[in-house]
């Protein structure tokens, strides 16, 4: 299924958009494009964890610059790239986000249909677990997270049921203490996150996990309890439990570091510091990507790229920051600001 939000005109209000296939149409304002010559606002297809601020960017984009507000769909980064290597024209997107670069063979894909891939990186996400202030300090592996949390960890060479209830029983030189986490719900972009950027590499060290989708399926003995991270009832939990943690953004537990400290990973405490020097290992970076073949075609396409790099929406206190993005560094930062004026520039 794809789905995505459009805005409807003069009011400012979002409508939710679901459609089995949107194949040569495209809907717009409540009504259809189809097979038309021209378009009159952006297609943006790809990743769900990119969504929320693709969504806030379109938003904020059709107000300021006055442009018919871009289509946003929720399609997963392999099928946007997919839809968006499909061709030129406006039957094709002209926007595809990603939480990672594209690879060798989607830029290949584009090149065979004649598309030039422009690549804005916007930012990084950071996943974290966090815990109560008045709890001890704790440095955790991504492995000893994977056999706190997963369903079935490995044992005597196949998989079992979850048998560990305290830390250290995962490891003698953990607290001795009852296993609780509070994770994100299995929909949310955190959640997807937290499965690619924790998960995914500890099983890839564990043989009766690697490769195997379910290591999203987290254990339901009550040691692993889904709640959103900024619910009155994710607070009360880890105030109750100094020593429960959490899983949420990095933004969002520096938001709250009065009363969350976060956990080390592999020694690694997350920091803006260590997310720019990629010393903390759960991080990835987001990308849109433009196709250069809409610039002139599409009204408003060549002004997007300014708007995701504008300070308003990308820098220290942007709006996508607010919304969970970790800024570029002053040093990548410049770059993104470079990259959007080529694209701006007519000769493009």
């Amino acid at each position: 299924m794809t789905v995505g939000w459009i805005l409807k005109p003069r009011t400012g209000r979002y409508f939710w958009i679901g459609c089995l296939a949107l194949t040569g149409l495209i809907l717009a304002g409540g009504l259809a494009e189809a097979q038309a010559d021209t378009r009159e606002r952006i297609r943006i297809v790809g990743s769900g964890t990119v969504f929320p601020l693709a969504v806030a960017a379109a938003e904020n984009f059709s107000v300021k610059a006055g442009f018919a507000a871009p289509l946003v769909e929720k399609n997963g980064t392999a099928e946007g790239f997919k839809l968006f290597c499909a061709g030129v024209g406006v039957e094709h997107p002209d926007v595809v986000t990603a939480e990672r670069r594209a690879s060798a063979a989607e830029v290949a894909a584009c090149r065979q249909k004649g598309i030039s891939l422009a690549e804005i990186k916007i930012g990084h996400q950071a996943i974290v677990l966090a815990k109560s202030r008045r709890g001890a300090a704790l440095s955790l592996t991504p492995k000893q997270v994977l056999l706190a949390m997963a369903q079935q960890v490995p044992s005597n060479g196949s998989l079992a049921a979850n048998p560990y209830r305290l830390w250290s029983d995962i490891d003698f030189s953990l607290p001795v203490t009852p296993i609780e986490v509070l994770s994100p719900p299995l929909t949310s972009p955190q959640r997807d996150a937290f499965t690619a950027l924790m998960m995914a590499p500890a099983a890839a060290t564990l043989p009766p996990l690697r490769g195997l989708e379910s290591i999203a399926a987290l254990r339901g003995d009550g040691a692993v309890t889904e709640v959103a991270a900024d619910d009155v009832q994710a607070f009360a939990r880890l105030d109750a439990n100094p020593d429960a943690l959490v899983i949420l953004g990095f933004t969002f537990q520096q938001q709250n570091a009065g009363r969350l400290q976060p956990v080390a990973i592999n020694g690694v405490v997350p920091s803006a510091a260590s997310i720019a020097d990629g010393s903390y290992g759960p991080v990835r970076a987001l990308y849109f990507y433009i196709k250069r073949e809409h610039l002139s075609v599409i009204p408003g396409l060549r002004d997007y790229p300014g708007e995701l790099a504008g300070e308003a929406a990308s820098g220290s206190d942007g709006y996508l920051v607010r919304r969970g993005l970790i800024p570029l560094p002053p040093a990548e930062r410049g770059g993104l600001v470079e990259a959007a004026k080529r694209l701006t520039a007519r000769q493009n």
